[in-house]
């Protein structure tokens, strides 16, 4: 199979069912393509103002707890891709601000295509609370597809 316009695809997921619904389409591609898919997870720490007061609270083992299960989520999804002869990799990168650093791995990864759901909110909510999906189409020259979570 000859490489194809799109070399790598970005899959950002936050692990809901949601950002899950981004995978087919993006294996679709990837098969016509002979494509790369990169498994993206934005881990967001506590605000380190709350630091403090979560080792008071011996939170610290939750946060590494919810760390882990990412992880194990994305070898999962990476797992049953790779059983599907897909090539896939996965990454998990740690700050505050998710768009700008998908929109940062995007640059300096060389990724050609993002494939990636909305979380559907419309109207107030999206201007109240931005939207990660909206904020990453601004911010980068690459092709973003947008799967509507509604939408199988």
């Amino acid at each position: 199979m000859t490489a194809g316009r799109y070399r790598k695809i970005l899959v950002p997921l936050d692990g809901s069912g949601w950002a899950q619904r981004a995978i087919p389409h993006a294996v679709d591609i990837a098969r016509a393509n002979g494509s790369e898919i990169i498994l993206l997870h934005v881990f967001r720490p506590p605000a380190s103002e709350y630091a403090d007061r979560i080792a008071l609270a011996g939170q610290e083992g939750q946060i590494q707890q919810a760390r882990e299960a990412m992880k194990q989520y994305l070898i999962g999804v990476r797992s049953e891709l790779r059983n599907e002869d897909i090539t896939v990799r996965t990454q998990v990168i740690e700050g505050m601000g998710v768009a700008s650093l998908i929109s940062d791995y995007i640059r300096d990864e060389g990724i050609d295509l993002v494939v990636m759901s909305t979380h559907g909110r419309t109207g107030l909510a999206r201007f109240l609370f931005g939207s990660t999906a909206h904020q990453v189409m601004q911010e980068v020259k690459v092709p973003v597809l947008l799967i509507h979570p509604d939408k199988e």
